[in-house]
Formats: C-alpha cells, structure tokens, sequence
C-alpha cells in the first residue's frame, strides 16, 4: 500500500550659537547611540536623527528622493511626537499594498503548483512583517528611526512591527515619488530576492496518499516505490534509498534506517518537487507555461 548655528553678534550670543552647533554636531551620533542601546538598559529606544543620517540612508540604498524631508517622513511612525509632525503612515498604508502586489505577482508565477493556501503562507512566513523589519535592519533603519515605544520600562516591544511599517513606508515613497516600475525593482532586489521556504509552510501528514491522489488527477500512472540502495539489513543499523516511480520516471527518492520511513520520505520528496517547484527567470506580465514536474516523458 503506496502513500541636525545660527550667526550671533554679541559674545554671549556666539556663546549660545556655538553650544547649539555642538548639539546639532552630536545629533546624529546620539541618534545612532540610543538606537543600539540593549532594551534591558530601561532608556526608550527613540532616534532623534539629523538630516545627514536620511542623506546617508538614501545613498546606501541607491535611491534619490531630491531632499523635500521625504525619507524623514518615512522613517517617523505617527507615535512620535504624538503625531504632531508629518509621519508615515500614509506612506505605509500604500507601500503595504503595492509590496502584497509584487509578492503575490511574484509566488504566483515562480509556485504555479501551490494552492492559494499554501501562497498565502508562504506570502505571511517570507514575506511577513517580521521579514520586513529584518530587511528594515540590514539597511540601517533602526538608527535613523522616530518612534515612541508603548512602554518605557520595555522600549523594545514594539520595534519589530515599526521597522516592518518602515519598510512599507519606504516602499510607498518609492512608489509615489518614482513610480511604479523603480517600486517593482528596488522590491524585487531587496525583497523578492530572499529565500523562500516552501516546505515550512506545506501540510504533508501522508505523503504517500496524498501522492497516489495527484497522480490519480493528473492521469498519471499509480506512484511505484522501489529499493535503489541498501546496506545492513540483517544488522541494528539498517539504510535503505527508495525511489518512486511513475512509470520509468523516478519522482521522488528517499532514505530511511527502514523501508518503511524510505518509502514515506520518497513520496514527501516527490510531492515537494511538484508544489514547491520553482520557474525561473519569470516574467509577471505574460502567460506562464503549463509546467509539471512529471512533464517530460510522463502525458499529463
């Protein structure tokens, strides 16, 4: 069974100019202190940054938004300064949507096999917020970043999601300031270009009904598991290497210190080379080719 000095002219007035311009001078080194300041110290993680910090950010990231405050914007969540001063969460609220977009563009031509539950996981566990908010880390976010944390004694709670919403912000901006197809690419090169895992996210509690059922609607012939390799039968330490077939062509392979274990690896093998098979070099725009894993020699 198968299955930040203002000029001054008296002294005490270039006094004061001078003790400001030191202030500004420390803005950004401040900003980046508090940003990397370990939650369990108690201060609230809230980086008050200079221009020259957003300067420095949108050079890194090779984007060039012609100064108008625009990733000052991006980067200060509407808790700070209790919303007094331009934020981003109008700017987030469209990024949200045009990277759902791109993503969902993006699994449904690579996945053509994964069910739209299976693409709605993958989409949350790779694409999620807690993805987004480790993108937002590696560009350096966290220190040019505007936010008051819910609770001062945890300043840290929180500080995933706003980096996430970061992200989204920066998309939004791109995407309104640049247009449709720079958003498409800077997602594409920042985001759509980490890994993906399928398996994760797959439910496979019987592989080998579940791979008899798709070969059954596929027309294909029944799933044939067969020893490839085997060592130490008759010892405590056993290996078998099944593989399955259909017809001549071996679907799936799998080793186990039993036949049995073999067999259920060989079929959970199978089914993720069909559901999790990626088309490479896609093009979202145009038709996408009826693939199989079981194409080529197999009539489908």
């Amino acid at each position: 069974m198968f299955s930040t000095v203002t000029r001054v002219t008296s002294r005490a007035g270039l006094k004061l100019g001078m003790v400001g311009g030191s202030r500004a001078a420390l803005s950004i080194a401040t900003a980046r202190k508090m940003a990397k300041e370990s939650p369990a110290s108690g201060k609230r993680v809230v980086a008050e940054a200079g221009s020259t910090t957003y300067a420095a950010l949108e050079a890194r990231l090779n984007l060039n938004f012609g100064g108008h405050g625009v990733m000052e914007q991006v980067c200060t969540h509407k808790s700070f300064a209790q919303g007094r001063v331009e934020h981003n969460e109008r700017l987030e609220w469209i990024g949200k949507r045009v990277l759902n977009l791109f993503v969902g563009e993006h699994l449904l031509a690579t996945y053509p096999n994964l069910s739209t539950e299976a693409l709605q996981d993958v989409q949350h566990s790779s694409f999620g917020m807690s993805s987004l908010a480790e993108i937002g880390r590696h560009f350096g976010m966290q220190a040019a970043m505007r936010w008051e944390p819910v609770s001062r004694e945890a300043p840290a709670v929180g500080l995933t999601k706003v980096l996430g919403k970061t992200v989204q912000a920066l998309v939004g901006a791109i995407y309104q300031r640049q247009g449709e197809a720079a958003a498409r690419a800077f997602v594409k090169q920042h985001v759509l270009s980490r890994p993906v895992d399928v398996e994760s996210v797959m439910q496979i509690k019987n592989p080998k009904v579940m791979l008899v059922a798709l070969t059954r609607q596929k027309g294909m012939e029944h799933p044939v598991a067969r020893i490839l390799k085997e060592t130490g039968r008759f010892t405590s330490s056993p290996v078998f290497i099944v593989g399955v077939f259909c017809g001549t062509k071996m679907v799936g392979m799998g080793f186990g210190s039993s036949l049995k274990m073999a067999e259920h690896r060989a079929a959970k093998d199978a089914l993720l080379k069909y559901y999790a098979k990626e088309i490479k070099d896609i093009s979202v725009t145009g038709d996408e080719p009826d693939v199989s894993l079981f194409a080529q020699d197999v009539v489908v």
